[in-house]
């Protein structure tokens, strides 16, 4: 097999393989018992054949792409600020003790009730070894006024979102068609409501509620050079496996293009999945939309 085939195949992979299917072939089957999601047919059968078009070459063919790799003995730093423009559904008990709700929320409806939002994905590199952050930060405040406002006159619900997923990665494979990096850390979440009720028959009250947890997170992240300045890049991480969340996994895929040497613009799409149960709390949530971003080399 030819240099460019191997290079083009393993870049690919986190633009084709769905992270469930990457979890039924790298998560231990006890692990993943909790899972509650199907995985389609096909999406098994594509991991399978990205990672034997990968790891199936002869051992020649990779020694000779390792020669021509471009030599990376420097320092680099990358920062990409973001929007993520993504609807929020699923099932949240958020304070425990109170009934769970189903959510399905659009962007727009997000939008309208959002205080504060901040995303960028860090990354400072030397050579093939890198470290990297993918922070999310929103803050949420909405108004609502009871039914007959008999026991209450109004509920205001505060609740701010971080998810932080740090980790290392590795560069097994680079050139002038793009790379491939392998990904392993954690992924951080804190959810915080506040619950304020005013008047009525009874009296105010304010109700408070913190969890914070943290999930093992693998994952991939490639990119490939399709001419003309324009790239496709993705990446995907699968984690959880009972640790603490009983499963999360999100994926990326985007086109990007490279103005020069420091600045470049992406969009594309971006799914993320979280299925958190603990001590009455529930987090059962997806989160998708689209992504617009900046990449700013130094």
């Amino acid at each position: 097999m030819k240099r460019s085939s191997i290079l083009r195949s393993a870049i690919l992979l986190p633009l084709i393989v769905s992270p469930t299917a990457i979890a039924t072939l790298l998560a231990p089957a006890a692990r993943l018992s909790t899972c509650k999601a199907i995985v389609p047919q096909w999406r098994i059968f594509a991991g399978t054949l990205a990672l034997m078009m990968m790891f199936g070459t002869p051992i020649h063919a990779w020694a000779d792409d390792a020669a021509n790799l471009e030599p990376r003995g420097e320092w680099s730093f990358n920062i990409s600020p973001y929007v993520w423009a993504a609807g929020l559904e699923g099932t949240v008990a958020a304070v425990p003790g109170l009934p769970s709700i189903e959510v399905d929320a659009s962007f727009k409806d997000i939008l309208e009730n959002l205080d504060l939002a901040a995303m960028a994905f860090v990354e400072l590199r030397y050579g093939r070894i890198a470290g990297y952050a993918d922070i999310i930060y929103t803050k949420v405040t909405a108004d609502a006024e009871t039914p007959a406002q008999l026991l209450f006159d109004n509920i205001e619900v505060e609740s701010t979102l971080f998810i932080g997923t740090f980790g290392a990665a590795y560069r097994p494979l680079e050139g002038e068609e793009g790379f491939l990096d392998l990904l392993m850390g954690a992924r951080a979440w804190s959810v915080d409501t506040g619950l304020n009720i005013d008047g009525g028959t009874l009296n105010d009250q304010e109700i408070e509620d913190n969890q914070n947890w943290v999930d093992p997170v693998i994952g991939v992240k490639g990119l490939l050079n399709v001419g003309a300045g324009f790239y496709l890049n993705g990446f995907a991480h699968v984690g959880g496996f009972g640790a603490a969340s009983d499963l999360t996994w999100d994926v990326f895929g985007g086109l990007g293009y490279q103005f020069n040497d420091t600045i470049s613009a992406v969009a594309g799409y971006r799914h993320l999945e979280v299925d958190y149960d603990h001590g009455g709390f529930i987090f059962d949530v997806e989160m998708s939309g689209p992504v617009i971003g900046a990449i700013i080399r130094f």
